[in-house]
């Protein structure tokens, strides 16, 4: 039965394994996207599962910096089209559902860019940009929890020099905050 000084290490070991792969990304792909995402005329994010998760949580940033962004398969979401641009979310890289939205947003006219943990999967293959974050784990549960946060945290710096770039103000913040909660 776990006990408090196990699931303290458990942490430690997660963020050491989180640092480790933060040293390890390539932040200038990180760039490219942050220089894009102000140019295009919309952003979709997607992912399946937990990817899906952190999808929607860089989604919900980018409208918060005033940036339009939307998520595939929600009712209000718009056509995606040229001008538009897709970020698809996948450790594996191999998730049916985030493939097929890729496909077809490439095949509408958007650009797609890709976060995975596998550069040579099927959904790295058919995006414009790929972005790798290199996780390394002995198990799948593992690996993906690490993904998962270091893409989180990723997208975020994306976000907090984007906020500063565009110099979204507090109170500007605080009027595209949800309010309704």
């Amino acid at each position: 039965m776990p006990d408090e000084q196990s699931l303290k290490e458990a942490g430690r070991d997660l963020i050491g394994r989180i640092e480790a792969v933060m040293d390890k990304v390539d932040w200038s792909s990180m760039v490219e996207m942050a220089r894009l995402l102000p140019r295009v005329r919309r952003t979709f994010v997607t992912g399946a599962g937990r990817s899906g998760l952190v999808a929607r949580s860089f989604g919900m940033r980018l409208m918060h910096a005033g940036l339009p962004s939307f998520i595939p398969g929600e009712t209000i979401t718009p056509a995606i089209g040229a001008g538009d641009l897709l970020v698809a979310i996948s450790c594996t890289g191999e998730t049916g559902y985030t493939e097929y939205l890729s496909r077809r947003a490439r095949s509408l006219g958007a650009k797609v860019i890709v976060i995975t943990a596998d550069p040579q999967s099927s959904l790295a293959g058919d995006a414009d940009k790929v972005i790798h974050i290199p996780v390394a784990a002995p198990d799948i549960v593992l690996r993906a929890a690490v993904f998962e946060h270091a893409a989180s945290l990723c997208l975020d710096a994306v976000f907090n020099v984007l906020s500063e770039r565009l110099r979204v103000d507090l109170a500007e913040f605080q009027q595209r905050h949800a309010n309704l909660e």
